[in-house]
């Protein structure tokens, strides 16, 4: 059984990782140019709540509270935006929640979810 598992597995379609960046650049770029809030998190459950003003392969550049900030990618946990992101994934069309805007984090301390 374990060997038909190892097969199942080598059959996969392995996903280019330029394929993959480009969900990643997708998302990040649509938050950047409808200037939608995000929140970030970070491995060490800090947040980061801004706007995306750039991006590249490893790294982002958030603006909040009057500054900037790059945040390597490597450190973070999820980025979570305030608006729903339907029309960029070719979402436009299916049933569902429109146009939702999720609350914002009260706390700028760190940020544990249960």
């Amino acid at each position: 059984m374990e060997h038909n598992f190892k097969m199942n597995q080598s059959k996969r379609k392995q996903v280019p990782l330029s394929q993959s960046l480009r969900i990643q650049e997708t998302f990040l770029n649509h938050c950047r140019r409808e200037k939608i809030n995000v929140v970030i998190q970070l491995f060490d459950q800090s947040i980061v709540e801004g706007l995306i003003v750039g991006f590249d392969q490893e790294s982002i550049v958030v603006a909040s509270r009057g500054t900037q900030q790059l945040l390597y990618k490597s450190s973070i946990v999820c980025i979570r935006p305030f608006e729903e992101l339907h029309l960029i994934f070719n979402d436009g069309f299916r049933g569902g929640r429109r146009g939702t805007v999720y609350p914002r984090v009260t706390s700028t301390s760190s940020y544990r979810q249960h």
